[in-house]
């Protein structure tokens, strides 16, 4: 199953799926920020290992003008069930960043 949702002013936003994100999911992510940073969009992606969770985020710094330090961060969980996560990529977005995804996922 698919699960995606945004981040809209603190709160998450469902977007279409078969099933709602996992909110422990989403709590635990949030802890790998920043204070100021702020998770803008989160996709889960389908992952190659059968039990292991992977999320795609878009996030940034909540303050005006903070676009400039837009960045994609990668995060694993072990298992839907785990009750911590790790950051497996960080790829900063630079103005003149070209980021194209690949695959049926």
């Amino acid at each position: 199953p698919r699960q995606s949702f945004v981040m809209v002013k603190g709160a998450a936003r469902l977007l279409p799926a078969e099933e709602p994100p996992p909110a422990q999911h989403l709590h635990l992510m949030m802890q790998l920020l920043r204070p100021q940073d702020a998770i803008r969009l989160a996709v889960r992606l389908e992952s190659a290992r059968p039990r292991r969770v992977r999320y795609l985020l878009v996030v940034r710094p909540e303050e005006a003008g903070a676009e400039a330090e837009t960045a994609l961060l990668g995060v694993d969980f072990a298992h839907e069930g785990a009750t911590r996560c790790t950051l497996g990529m960080v790829l900063p977005l630079w103005s003149d960043t070209q980021v194209f995804l690949d695959g049926d996922g």
